[in-house]
């Protein structure tokens, strides 16, 4: 009998394990392994040791619980610590339960017998979680299980929760009224016997008063009642103390079991959830175009980043019948599943019908007109906005169904000029009519679609970026190449959001007119969070332009950049401290490269600064000094410096390093 506990021990452990009676010798080795000095001791003063660690092995010493009488003790030792304490224990006291004083001798005795085909169940127990695919059959068999090594006519599971209970037994019986057994032990949280349910039972005229005897145990899972188990009517007697001490044990490992068998089930569950979003997201993008069209005279650039893996706002390219590319850019209400089932349809009707048509309030119209049915059965709206490009003219003519007003930045002017719907959402009314706008583009021009996820980014204040936010990025980052603005403008998002998740989808579409008076100049925009450590990545990017610095030395070239990627970090450093103090923000600029120049402009919605007045710091271009000098070694190291508060609140720093007589 030792040699098969042992066997089951080295099963689930991989180690070995003997059982120790009070009378027989204690081993000097178990399964190889030499007892250490502190087991030995253990097992001479008949104490607990759990665990005790020596050259990679643990060891453990059980003793029976302090309310057991009876002189078994288990010693085993494993390679790993799993909390296998609980489980030998379990085992020592069912043995000490199971021996009386004279079934205790050289011997594991017949008295066994019954203790081990129950330890049997336990390792079978943990052999039926790990291969039961699902909870039913995993429920029937652990009730077969119990039913083989209890004395009694019927075992039965109670699972569920408040909303319903369902029950499973050995002999496939029905259990009656299995809510009252729940609800009647949910509060004392111990097995129960038919003594101290009888009147409950009574009360509601349960059959299962009429039972020879009964014995019940809650299940316990995540700290809350997810069933009972029990036994039913004894072949011989009532149910015994013994029988209580399985019970409670089974019930406690069981509770466990169906716990984590749920919780597989859910994941599970997720994770086929998470395979068919992944491949919705992957349809729902083949829908997006392949590529954008290339037009003489302009850039191109669209961008798109659900909330979740799929969302409810989308771009599209379609040829008009004019030959000439028509955008549109729309958003579904709503998020997920349904939302993205709509798109595909929108997607469908956009193509079809803009072949036709070559002016966007008629294609909205007919668009409008042929969505209706579909968006008023799912009850929802799409807003919408379609730029039909006319390469030729540098303008375009465009109209929107109740989308979000366009931003349209006239360079000339620097100024951002907003274009507001032409109609209602498409979905709302059948016969809704539409407006069509014609608007010029001049070089430098810059028209920017979107969706409400752009300008109601909120962030942990609960302030959102609204328009304003938006202007004031295109603002800072013109006339950086289309790209680099939405990949800012993007940026800026998550700056903004301060870690926060991304509530709704990001759409964005933009058209910039080029503009050959920027002379070849290269200008790379930045958004950063107005944090000290966060300087360390400008500092970064301008140091690594240093290639693009128009200089023939390319030591110089480093130098230069070095000490312009100085000064930067002074005045960045300055506005984090004195125009932010403290507050979240975020600072927003671009770096140019001219030909005969280094310029920086940096865009902030801190408090007002004044440059101050102070004498220069000599600068050693053969060893810059660190920061730290303030905005007087800024002085030292530019040739112009202007600051100034713009009219809607916010500082504007101009930097400029001329490169002419540098070398």
């Amino acid at each position: 009998m030792e040699k098969r506990l042992a066997h089951l021990w080295q099963a689930l452990t991989d180690g070995g394990l003997s059982v120790v009676t009070e009378e027989g010798p204690s081993p000097q080795s178990i399964r190889g392994q030499k007892l250490p000095a502190d087991v030995n001791l253990a097992l001479r003063e008949y104490t607990t040791l759990d665990p005790f660690e020596t050259r990679g092995r643990f060891w453990w010493v059980i003793s029976p619980s302090p309310d057991l009488r009876g002189q078994v003790q288990l010693v085993a030792w494993s390679t790993e610590d799993k909390a296998w304490k609980d489980l030998l224990q379990t085992w020592t006291d069912m043995l000490t339960i199971a021996c009386s004083e004279g079934a205790v001798a050289d011997r594991l005795t017949e008295a066994l017998v019954e203790a081990w085909d129950r330890l049997t169940f336990l390792y079978e127990l943990t052999h039926i979680a790990g291969h039961a695919t699902e909870l039913p059959d995993m429920l029937s068999s652990i009730v077969h299980l119990l039913a083989q090594v209890v004395s009694a006519e019927d075992v039965f599971l109670v699972t569920g929760d408040r909303a319903g209970w369902e029950s499973v037994t050995a002999s496939g019986q029905p259990l009656p009224m299995p809510s009252v057994l729940v609800e009647n032990i949910h509060y004392v949280g111990r097995p129960l016997g038919l003594a101290e349910l009888k009147h409950a039972l009574e009360r509601v005229d349960s059959p299962l008063a009429q039972v020879g005897d009964l014995l019940v145990a809650p299940l316990i899972g995540d700290c809350d009642l997810s069933g009972v188990i029990g036994l039913m009517d004894p072949r011989e007697g009532c149910f015994d103390s013994s029988d209580v001490q399985l019970l409670a044990s089974v019930a406690e490992q069981v509770g466990g079991l169906i716990q984590a068998a749920k919780a597989r089930a859910e994941r599970e569950e997720s994770q086929r959830l998470e395979h068919e979003l992944e491949i919705a997201a992957g349809i729902q993008a083949s829908l997006l175009p392949i590529s954008l069209p290339q037009i003489s005279g302009l850039e191109l650039v669209a961008y798109l980043r659900p909330a979740r893996h799929i969302g409810g706002d989308f771009y599209d390219v379609a040829e008009a019948k004019t030959g000439q590319p028509m955008l549109m850019l729309a958003d579904v209400a709503g998020k997920g599943s349904p939302a993205a089932i709509l798109t595909a349809v929108v997607h469908a009707t956009f193509r079809g019908e803009a072949l036709h048509r070559r002016d966007p309030a008629e294609l909205l119209q007919i668009m409008n007109r042929l969505l209706h049915p579909d968006l008023e059965k799912a009850e929802a709206f799409v807003t919408a906005v379609i730029i039909h490009l006319e390469s030729d003219t540098l303008g375009f003519s465009y109209a929107s169904a109740g989308h979000a007003d366009c931003v349209l930045w006239r360079n000339r002017e620097e100024r951002v000029d907003l274009l507001g719907a032409t109609g209602l959402p498409l979905g709302i009314d059948p016969s809704s009519s539409y407006r069509s706008e014609q608007i010029s583009l001049d070089p430098g021009d810059i028209l920017l679609l979107y969706s409400d996820g752009v300008t109601e980014a909120e962030n942990p204040d609960g302030g959102i970026l609204g328009l304003q936010g938006l202007s004031d990025i295109i603002v800072a980052t013109h006339p950086a190449r289309a790209e680099e603005q939405i990949k800012v403008i993007v940026e800026s998002l998550d700056v903004y959001r301060h870690g926060l998740p991304l509530r709704d989808d990001v759409a964005l579409m933009m058209v910039r007119a080029l503009d050959e008076a920027d002379g070849g100049a290269k200008v790379f925009p930045f958004v950063l969070p107005a944090e000290l450590p966060s300087i360390r990545q400008l500092v970064d990017l301008v140091r690594n332009l240093s290639s693009k610095i128009p200089l023939n030395n390319n030591k110089l070239r480093r130098q230069v950049a070095d000490n312009f990627a100085l000064a930067i970090s002074e005045v960045v450093t300055n506005q984090i401290q004195h125009a932010f103090l403290g507050q979240e923000g975020q600072i927003l600029g671009r770096i140019s490269i001219g030909s005969n120049r280094l310029v920086a402009d940096l865009y902030d919605r801190g408090a007002p600064f004044q440059f101050p007045d102070s004498p220069i710091v000599p600068v050693d271009p053969e060893d810059p000094p660190e920061r730290g000098y303030g905005l007087r070694l800024v002085r030292g190291l530019l040739d112009r410096i202007e600051s100034r508060r713009l009219e809607n609140g916010r500082n504007h720093w101009h930097l400029v390093k001329e490169l002419n007589g540098v070398e």
